[in-house]
């Protein structure tokens, strides 16, 4: 049944095609306004870029012979440093790299987020720091990693939306120290520290599309109070160096995200939908007005039907619904010149009736003789053989000539 319905349905559709011009028709209505880019929902994405840094740091020695004693166990009359110190400043520089994840709420123009970023960092800076007359010292700074929680907000512009963001960020540093004194050089191990701080920045979001989305961000941190201690290497004396750093980073970066939330309008990538985009979806048929016009019956008068000609004996004459009267000239059976004149009929067949009365099939029952279409005409019935064989063959000459008449139709 499914493969007679979709048969039919081609059919029909193929139809209805020929009709219908090769040129396609000018849609009745115009496209609606785009939708303008939707900011709100939950968002990841990874960012690159560069930072810079200044820090200053000072360094404490206490105890030990040459940082911190009073002579030198070599009694070679070394400067007594006492307790000796360090002052440096540096300018960490190098690229960044990481990931965010955040989430936007829009309310009209204005959007509300909030944003938790981690980054690599390969800002480092090396300096070469003087403490005393006989004491050397070497610095190797760097900036480990950044990490930010912050708030933004900003106002949306369709696909543009600027903003600003601040909040707090923690700053991981280590510092590599190297001594020399008296000749001697020792290799301080690493002076680490992780600290809170704050960081402060604006940026852009550009919407490429209705999820994917672009970023250029600019963020200033600070962290002070970076307070970190190792010992003295034993070449070197007893005792322990303590130091106290301070950074302010700033930090330049692009970032891609992608946005889980209600799709909105296209963004500057994505191409805006056709004014005819959706016309496919339902106007591939003819509408429901041109289908009730096809489905109206034509008026057109109802023609006559065609004479039906029944064969009978030689005395039967040919009946149809109306009184044939015109005389029926054959060309084919008849002699030349000579035409045969049917005499008009009085038997008449019932016409068909134009609607079925039966409404289903359960209604239908056997159909009785008087309900068919083409009744049978009884043939009289001979006395003799002789008759009988006489009206044999002038039955078949008389159905030569209507077989020649139809022939001649």
């Amino acid at each position: 049944m499914v493969i007679l319905l979709l048969a039919a349905f081609f059919a029909a559709g193929k139809s209805f095609a020929a009709d219908w011009p090769a040129t396609p028709l000018q849609q009745p209505y115009r496209p609606g306004p785009l939708i303008p880019v939707e900011w709100t929902g939950l968002y990841f994405g990874v960012n690159a870029g560069y930072g810079w840094a200044t820090g200053s740091s000072t360094t404490v020695f206490t105890g030990g012979p040459f940082l911190g004693g009073a002579t030198t166990p070599f009694g070679r009359g070394a400067t007594e440093l006492g307790n000796a110190g360090l002052f440096a400043s540096s300018s960490p520089l190098g690229g960044i790299a990481g990931g965010q994840i955040g989430f936007n709420w829009q309310a009209g123009m204005v959007v509300f987020g909030a944003e938790f970023d981690a980054q690599w960092s390969g800002q480092q800076n090396t300096v070469a720091v003087v403490c005393l007359p006989a004491c050397t010292a070497t610095e190797n700074v760097k900036i480990k990693s950044l990490t930010t929680g912050r708030a933004r907000i900003g106002l949306a512009f369709d696909w543009l939306m600027p903003y600003v963001t601040a909040g707090g960020a923690l700053i991981n540093t280590q510092d590599d120290l190297t001594v020399t004194v008296g000749g001697l050089t020792g290799n301080f191990q690493a002076l680490a520290n992780t600290t809170l701080g704050w960081t402060a920045g604006a940026g852009v979001d550009i919407a490429l599309s209705s999820n994917w989305s672009a970023r250029v961000e600019y963020l200033h941190i600070r962290a002070n109070d970076l307070n970190s201690t190792a010992p003295i290497p034993g070449i070197l004396g007893a005792g322990a160096a303590a130091e106290s750093a301070a950074y302010r980073d700033n930090i330049i970066r692009v970032g891609l995200n992608y946005r889980f939330g209600p799709r909105g309008g296209p963004g500057v990538l994505e191409t805006a939908p056709s004014p005819y985009a959706y016309a496919l979806n339902y106007d591939f048929l003819p509408s429901a007005v041109v289908f009730a016009d096809k489905a109206k019956p034509a008026n057109h008068p109802q023609a006559a039907p065609a004479p039906v000609v029944a064969a009978s004996s030689a005395t039967a004459p040919v009946a149809t619904a109306s009184t044939v009267t015109a005389p029926v000239v054959t060309a084919d059976a008849a002699p030349e010149g000579s035409s045969i004149t049917l005499p008009p009929s009085s038997i008449t067949l019932p016409q068909r009736p134009a609607k079925s009365a039966f409404k289903n099939f359960d209604e239908i029952g056997a159909l009785e003789d008087s309900e068919t279409i083409a009744t049978q005409i009884e043939l009289p019935k001979a006395s003799s053989s002789k008759k009988r064989r006489e009206k044999e063959e002038d039955e078949s000459q008389r159905l030569k000539r209507i077989m020649a008449i139809c022939a001649g139709c």
